[in-house]
């Protein structure tokens, strides 16, 4: 019989899937996990479309800082080449229709600039990998009403993307020869951060902030606004007003502008992003205040810092202004405000264990933080306890053993917060790393070390103190975000010879201002190193260097690949991120696991999408990982006999198997 093989798309046109002489299209539209359909977000889901910003429209010049290279070498700029239209992301595809594109062998890039370099490739999927980019989605179905209408309880969070096999030519679903359709679904998870908890009454006000009070007054009893809806509108004012008092800004001097809908300010849109570097979205410039519109300046206020002062990334601005003044730990010193922005609403809409009530009182202040059930916590298998996982676990290192013994084993279903991975010992491990290959291993690490030895390679360090770079808590936790302790990576080098003036040039090309991978061997010549710092004013955050690994906790083969396909997201000497890896026959880390923060199985009641996800792919039913069964023929031990001929090792060992797979990258 034929190997199995992944399908790729015809060359004259990336939406049509081509399989010998067939031709096809993978059509794609989104439901609630109910089957609800939810196929637009304007006009009445996402006030956006209609806003005006700089002279234009709020989502042409939200993204015009990235942007393509057209043959002729030019960029053409997203949202001004083309138009961002009604319903449509980025990539021009519809939020609730549409056809999957294939990315080709060097997957989907689009380019920006950094403060070092021009023409910096931002990666924003793999290669081979069929996909719809920017989707505007929301997590309202299609029962919708109206927005200033909607009630908390409408938030779902767990959004079905269905995947449907249709002729090419006629449009028609495809039968297999079981007579079904041929259709797929997976996941596309879209949350509201919940800043109304704590910025729509006293509990980040106090008694110095009131602005909140008038704006929530306008909609709920001038508007008749549903109250959530009011409390909303309130936040955002509230968060304008402290920035305008402690950083000296100008956003809301002319709030309120009266009582049309889009322009409470009176102004244009406030983005955060044109101010603050933000690596999630592409924006590795930050301003200086003297770069700052003299509009949004209040000359000679004391919080506003000298006219040459960088402005700090976007995600260390929040995390560390929310970590030192709210943390809101639970009884074990985690800080529950992680789960507060990154918000925790469930598949089932239930509120009755959201992390903090509506007064801004921190629901887990006597309990473990860990018990909130909703998008990160307690939803999979890591966030779900050490017995979530059925089957062999996979090899860890001294580490994941470390976590699985003092932090997954504190009771049934009580698994991994979001700073046990998210951390300084994470930062650490991969600026040690000097990897020259993987199977087998080749350079040096310090992942394979005990958990003696590691804190005698790190600085050195006491094991109290490693302790709590694995686990913060309290002021350890706060410091996660403070540019003293975090400790950047070298990202690149560049060419010694900057240009006289500067001029487009060709992405990645050697030469004058150009980047140049550098692995863990000897570094050109002619070239000087570049730190993220330098790279990006949005530091390392949101990039390989400042995100955990697998490799974290797993031995190989459980492991990401080597970066560098990436960068300057990764470095080759590297691990990359998960979602830039692959393993079996280039099938992407994902397609298997689930995503990084909904790794299979997942808890029913908290994400049933991804639960109902893995029981369609797995022919036996189970919830995940995706088994071979999937797209091999089997034995009964579940092992492909391609894999485990009749006799060999691996032939009624399924774990084995499974490790074998893993090394044959």
């Amino acid at each position: 019989a034929e190997r199995p093989r992944l399908l790729a798309a015809d060359p004259a046109n990336p939406e049509v899937l081509v399989d010998g002489e067939r031709r096809f299209r993978l059509a794609y539209t989104h439901e609630d996990p109910d089957g609800v359909p939810n196929t637009y977000s304007a006009p009445k889901k996402l006030t956006y479309w209609g806003v005006l910003y700089r002279g234009g429209s709020l989502p042409d010049g939200y993204f015009r800082h990235l942007f393509t290279m057209g043959p002729d070498g030019r960029r053409r700029r997203l949202g001004e080449a083309a138009p961002i239209g009604f319903n449509r992301g980025p990539t021009g595809q519809h939020v609730g229709r549409g056809f999957l594109r294939y990315s080709g062998d060097r997957g989907t890039v689009v380019y920006t600039d950094s403060p070092v370099v021009e023409n910096v490739p931002i990666r924003l999927a793999g290669p081979r990998t069929w996909e719809a980019l920017g989707l505007p989605l929301t997590p309202f179905n299609d029962r919708f009403t109206l927005l200033d209408k909607v009630e908390e309880t409408e938030v779902q969070p767990f959004q079905r993307a269905v995947v449907t096999l249709v002729d090419a030519r006629s449009g028609e679903p495809v039968v297999d020869s079981s007579g079904r359709v041929v259709r797929f679904a997976g996941l596309d998870p879209v949350d509201v951060p919940n800043c109304a908890r704590c910025h729509a009454n006293e509990t980040a006000n106090g008694r110095r902030y009131h602005k909140y009070k008038e704006e929530y007054a306008f909609w709920k009893e001038r508007r008749y606004a549903s109250d959530w809806f009011a409390q909303v509108k309130a936040a955002a004012v509230s968060i304008l007003e402290m920035h305008d008092h402690r950083h000296g800004t100008r956003f809301l001097a002319a709030w309120p502008a009266g009582t049309k809908l889009l322009y409470r300010l009176g102004r244009d849109t406030v983005i955060c992003q044109d101010c603050h570097a933000d690596n999630a979205t592409g924006r590795m410039v930050s301003r200086t205040v003297a770069e700052m519109d003299p509009a949004d300046v209040q000359g000679g206020h004391p919080g506003l810092p000298p006219p040459d002062h960088r402005i700090s990334p976007l995600t260390e601005a929040l995390h560390r202004a929310h970590l030192r003044r709210l943390p809101m730990p639970d009884a074990r010193g985690r800080p529950s405000a992680c789960v507060l922005c990154h918000p925790s609403h469930r598949g089932d809409r239930s509120l009755a264990a959201f992390p903090i009530t509506n007064r801004g009182e921190n629901r887990f202040a006597r309990g473990d933080i860990r018990d909130a059930k909703g998008c990160f916590t307690g939803r999979d298998v890591h966030a779900r306890g050490a017995g979530a996982s059925r089957g062999r676990r996979p090899a860890l290192n001294a580490v994941g053993e470390r976590l699985r013994r003092t932090v997954m084993g504190g009771g049934p279903h009580r698994g991994l917060y979001c700073t046990n991975c998210h951390n300084l010992l994470s930062r650490a491990l991969y600026r040690a790393d000097r990897i020259r290959g993987l199977e087998p291993f080749q350079g040096a690490t310090l992942r394979d070390l005990s958990w003696e030895a590691l804190a005698g390679r790190l600085g050195p360090v006491t094991p109290e103190r490693l302790a709590a770079m694995l686990d913060p808590r309290g002021a350890a936790a706060a410091a996660l975000w403070d540019p003293a302790a975090r400790g950047t990576v070298p990202a690149a080098r560049i060419a010694a010879h900057e240009p006289a003036r500067p001029g487009p040039r060709p992405p990645q090309a050697a030469g004058a201002g150009s980047l140049i991978p550098v692995g863990p061997g000897p570094a050109p010549a002619g070239s000087v190193p570049v730190s993220y710092d330098r790279l990006s004013h949005g530091r390392d955050y949101w990039l390989a260097a400042g995100e955990p690994h697998c490799a974290d906790c797993h031995r190989p083969p459980f492991v990401e690949d080597l970066g560098g396909g990436a960068f300057p997201l990764d470095q080759p000497g590297k691990y990359t991120l998960m979602r830039y890896a692959s393993g079996h026959a280039g099938i992407a880390c994902q397609g298997c696991h689930g995503s990084m923060h909904g790794l299979f199985p997942v808890d029913p009641t908290v994400d049933p999408t991804s639960y109902a996800q893995a029981g369609g792919l797995n022919p036996d039913g189970s919830h995940g990982p995706v088994r071979c069964g999937a797209c091999h023929r089997v034995n009964r031990d579940g092992v492909p006999s391609r894999t485990a001929p009749p006799g060999g090792p691996e032939a009624g060992d399924y774990a084995a198997a499974v490790e074998l797979q893993h090394r044959m990258r």
